[in-house]
């Protein structure tokens, strides 16, 4: 049994590992930007975009330590389709060296959220990261990031092909998460910290990740609150 003060300390152990870990990956994405005129430049943009996506897990991770320790979290409106058109375009190089397609998918106009901007922002590029390295395996892969309305509000996430998310692979993840090395076997062939890092962040926003359906694609999403104010000045 680990008492509060064993957790304190291991959460600031973890916290110093990971602010640690950033030097050398930093050193590892530039040091393949400087050399991109090599001959093996397909090597070192793989280099870049790895070294860089994991730096993105660092500090979704150091993000959530962040919130965590805040009486109250500070919402403002954001807007659900230029973030996921920003996050299609942060994947996408990421995907192509692991032979994977970022589409995207928004039907309509949506109104803005209330959201931590920053949070959210990591959340789904930690999301995205997990399921391509998920899909990566098939012969024939599409990560699609999409929106759609619901009675309980907007959600919005990121669906694959060839993949099949319950919630009961979900809620086992969740359950596992810290205690195996592939928690989320069905979901994630690797450990899926980025899933779990991205359900974090959501769940510091009362969001946190179920399953989710889009046009016959399965994926995991998160369901938003609108911004009411915004909505009454815009309708």
């Amino acid at each position: 049994m680990i008492s509060g003060a064993e957790n304190t300390a291991y959460e600031r152990l973890l916290n110093a590992l990971a602010e640690q870990l950033k030097i050398p990956l930093l050193q590892i994405a530039r040091t393949a930007e400087l050399g991109t005129d090599n001959p093996k430049v397909d090597d070192l943009r793989t280099i870049t975009s790895t070294a860089d996506m994991a730096l993105q897990l660092i500090d979704g991770y150091l993000l959530y330590g962040s919130l965590h320790n805040q009486t109250t979290l500070e919402l403002e409106p954001v807007s659900i389709s230029a973030l996921l058109q920003n996050t299609a375009h942060y994947l996408t190089p990421f995907a192509k060296r692991l032979g994977c397609t970022v589409t995207i998918h928004l039907s309509g106009k949506y109104g803005p959220v209330m959201a931590h901007r920053g949070a959210l922002d990591a959340a789904f590029k930690a999301l995205g990261y997990s399921l391509i390295e998920a899909s990566a395996t098939k012969s024939t892969s599409t990560i699609l990031l999409a929106a759609h309305r619901s009675s309980r509000g907007l959600v919005a996430g990121i669906y694959g092909t060839g993949q099949t998310f319950t919630g009961d692979s979900l809620r086992r993840g969740k359950a596992l998460f810290g205690t195996a090395a592939q928690p989320a076997s069905e979901l994630s062939s690797t450990s899926g910290a980025g899933i779990f890092v991205a359900n974090a962040l959501l769940e510091s926003m009362s969001s946190p990740l179920h399953t989710s359906h889009h046009h016959k694609l399965s994926g995991l999403a998160a369901t938003l609150l609108p911004s009411r104010q915004l909505q009454l000045v815009t309708s």
